[in-house]
């Protein structure tokens, strides 16, 4: 099949904690990959600085302030023959598809990583499938080595589309020489690239990764931003959850604690559901902000109705139902306390009242 390409987007990323410089990084990046007898031409470009504030998968432990390049490019081929390609994942196609090529974008947006199969003379179904079985395969062989270095990846890595480039021109126009048909299907979406023949293929293909990429780097960008509003909204309804458990109890103990220890927690989890409608209030603006700039002149590549379905995850549903049981469990604890002060200032009236009866009776005589 002549002049088409197969690719598959995620995002791939060194992770090596210890990089204190961009020297110490590269030096580390590239001692890894060459040690795997299967990375070939292995290029690191333009990487002169590293971002010690990236959060990568917000949510996971010991993944947050991983040194990453602000910049550059990291490209190199990987040959993964079949017969371990069918450990990682589903067949590419009918014919056999053992050479990548790998292409890291580094963004001060976000990385975002480019998967190409090799030639082949048959249909690759899946492109996506390529983005698992590199990822898994450098994985497997980095910790067969023992390196320092590892794989850090974002979901979802692949992006759920599957993506070709080939000669001709598409529904959608992107600029003189690229185009587009998108395609949804019931499983991965399909997205067609289409160039103009004056182009050669390996121009062709970086010229749609060019095209491209800052689409995608917003949309992992977007994704880190969900997975935040996912953390804060998991963690209020956790805490919610336990504080429904602890008002469950029952017992002169768990009474106690309910009258006297739960008040300072009901306000904690107050604030932390504040601080949650906040933190999705911020990403709404930043994120309309950053869609208005994207497509204030175009449609950009195909790649906005994506970004704009991660924008819209809120988990407010979550955020609003916790709220209420809150409020329920405030309503309930304001009448236990109510409760006890008022059998509290009884008894202390009754015996109020018996010290003062007998202390007349004494003066009396």
């Amino acid at each position: 099949m002549s002049g088409k390409r197969y690719f598959s987007v995620g995002c791939l990323i060194p992770k090596i904690r210890s990089a204190g410089s961009p020297s110490e990084w590269l030096a580390k990046t590239r001692a890894a990959f060459e040690s795997i007898p299967s990375v070939q031409n292995l290029s690191l470009s333009g990487i002169d600085d590293l971002n010690h504030t990236w959060q990568g998968e917000i949510g996971l432990p010991g993944d947050n302030d991983i040194p990453i390049p602000e910049f550059g490019l990291m490209a190199f081929h990987v040959h993964i023959p079949t017969r371990l390609q069918r450990h990682f994942g589903m067949p590419l196609g009918d014919d056999d598809v053992e050479d990548f090529s790998v292409m890291t974008f580094f963004d001060p947006v976000h990385p975002v990583t480019f998967v190409e199969c090799g030639s082949t003379s048959a249909e690759v179904r899946n492109p996506a499938t390529s983005m698992a079985i590199v990822r898994e395969f450098l994985e497997a062989e980095l910790q067969k080595a023992k390196s320092e270095v590892n794989l850090f990846s974002i979901g979802p890595s692949p992006f759920h589309v599957d993506f070709s480039l080939t000669p001709g021109r598409g529904e959608i126009s992107i600029d003189d020489d690229l185009s587009f048909r998108r395609k949804q299907t019931l499983g991965y979406d399909r997205i067609d690239y289409f160039y103009s023949e004056e182009l050669e293929e390996s121009e062709a293909l970086l010229k749609t990764y060019e095209a491209t990429r800052e689409e995608f780097a917003y949309f992992y960008q977007f994704e880190s931003l969900r997975n935040s509003r996912l953390l804060s909204a998991g963690n209020l309804s956790r805490e919610t959850e336990n504080l429904t458990e602890k008002f469950r109890r029952r017992g002169f103990k768990a009474y106690l604690y309910r009258t006297f220890a739960l008040r300072h927690q009901l306000q904690s989890a107050r604030l932390d559901a504040i601080s949650a409608r906040l933190i999705t209030t911020q990403h709404n603006k930043s994120t309309k902000e950053d869609l208005d700039g994207l497509y204030s002149h175009s449609e950009g590549a195909g790649l906005k109705v994506y970004l704009e379905r991660v924008a819209e995850e809120e988990y407010l549903d979550e955020i609003e139902s916790s709220e209420k049981i809150l409020e329920i469990i405030e309503d309930r604890h304001s009448q236990e306390v109510q409760r006890f002060a008022t059998i509290s200032f009884s008894l202390l009236g009754v015996a109020v009242g018996a010290l003062l009866t007998a202390a007349l009776r004494n003066w009396w005589g």
